[in-house]
């Protein structure tokens, strides 16, 4: 049976590579105005970077959670490559094509915390489900 604690994992997991995506898709736009209002940090790379560790983080802990309960090693292959997209292939890739990987890269890890949420569903009574 899952527990508060992995499905709040997974939740927020999800809400930060959403909220990477929408900053990878905004900060083109919005150059001009962050210095103006104080957020110019925003638009940093290292700003970026602190984003991806918070990001892995939190799928490594939700993952591993997740695996104690549901047994799946399946799941840590999200977070591998999540992490192959964005701290492997984005950095080499030209500045345009930063937010399409970027955005693969929050899909699985989005896809990694979904299926991670759902291999626990008590609700799901399938031999594939088991909730031992």
């Amino acid at each position: 049976m899952q527990t508060v604690e992995t499905r709040k994992w997974d939740v927020a997991g999800i809400g930060l590579s959403v909220l990477c995506a929408i900053h990878c898709l905004s900060v083109p736009f919005l150059m001009g105005v962050l210095p103006l209002v104080g957020l110019d940090f925003v638009a940093d790379h290292g700003f970026e970077w602190v984003m991806m560790s918070l990001i892995f983080a939190v799928a490594g802990l939700s993952y591993f959670n997740g695996y104690r309960r549901h047994g799946r090693k399946a799941i840590f292959t999200f977070l591998a490559v999540g992490m192959i997209i964005f701290a492997g292939i984005r950095p080499v890739l030209e500045e345009g094509l930063h937010p399409v990987a970027t955005i693969l890269g929050g899909c699985v890890f989005v896809l990694g915390h979904w299926k991670n949420w759902h291999w626990h569903k008590p609700s799901c009574r399938k031999p594939c489900c088991s909730h031992d």
